[in-house]
């Protein structure tokens, strides 16, 4: 009995510790966008400046189009996010709850998508977005997304549906529905916690994507916001790094907020996936 306090204040130390591991790159990030070149090269590792320089936001904002560019983010975010939910969801109500030949095949060829790396295909990719006419295109980022955003969406939302009781289905077929009832007044309410751990994914693997936006967009009004914080070298110099860090603050809220909004959900549906699955 006397070993449990100890345990207890050991995990707390331990997870305390495991805290600021997270949470002082964060504080740095911010304490670096409100200094000036001369603080930060002075005290480096410092969280508060000397000087709060508020004007470093203003000016990230104004002079690198970050809001722009965060307008093109958005829109590419929220359609592809649209096209995966409800791809997702469905494919994923088939292979989980309704019994017919292949269905292991096809999880195993979508499970065996997640295996390639997307640097393998850009050059493939390129040239069929070329012969399209999509380059310069917010759909030639779109269309991409949702096809590499599907297969572990429906991989974690499989897990999700088969943890859910089939007789909530028995009982709801006996009393009369019908299947697109089942899967739209009956199934779609229980899988929330699982469709918000996809879109949390996919939320924070869409805005923070890099390699298929650079070869995809070349113009400057098109930009999304990882193509507008690399261009920051070339607005700033090499060693203007605080007004690179106050954009990565503003372009980092939204993935926190996101998160802090959907937390429950996403710990629910892993969960669910991860003991039931």
């Amino acid at each position: 009995m006397k070993a449990k306090p100890l345990y207890v204040m050991l995990r707390i130390l331990l997870l305390s510790v495991f805290s600021l591991t997270i949470l002082y790159p964060l504080l740095w990030m911010l304490g670096v966008s409100l200094k000036d070149q001369k603080d930060m090269f002075a005290r480096p590792w410092s969280i508060v400046p000397q000087e709060f320089l508020w004007t470093n936001f203003s000016k990230a904002w104004t002079v690198g189009k970050i809001g722009q560019s965060m307008g093109n983010t958005a829109f590419v975010t929220v359609v592809t996010l649209l096209f995966i939910v409800v791809f997702c969801y469905l494919a994923s109500y088939a292979l989980a709850r309704i019994e017919f030949r292949g269905r292991k095949l096809i999880l195993t060829l979508f499970i065996s998508t997640m295996l390639l790396p997307i640097q393998i295909i850009l050059i493939p990719l390129y040239r069929i977005q070329k012969s399209l006419h999509l380059i310069d295109s917010l759909w030639g980022l779109i269309l991409p997304y949702i096809a590499i955003g599907l297969p572990i969406s429906i991989f974690l939302m499989t897990a999700f549906l088969r943890s859910v009781p089939f007789e909530l289905e028995e009982s709801a077929s006996i009393d009369g529905a019908n299947r697109l009832q089942l899967i739209y007044k009956i199934m779609l309410p229980l899988s929330r916690p699982g469709l918000a751990t996809v879109v949390i994914l996919q939320f924070m693997t869409i805005w923070n994507e890099f390699p298929l936006a650079l070869i995809v967009i070349n113009n400057p009004e098109l930009r999304t916001i990882t193509l507008a914080l690399s261009n920051f070298k070339g607005l700033w110099g090499m060693m203007d790094f605080n007004k690179l860090f106050a954009a990565l603050v503003i372009t980092t809220l939204p993935v926190i907020a996101m998160f802090i909004i959907f937390q429950r959900q996403f710990i629910s549906g892993l969960t669910s996936g991860a003991l039931k699955g």
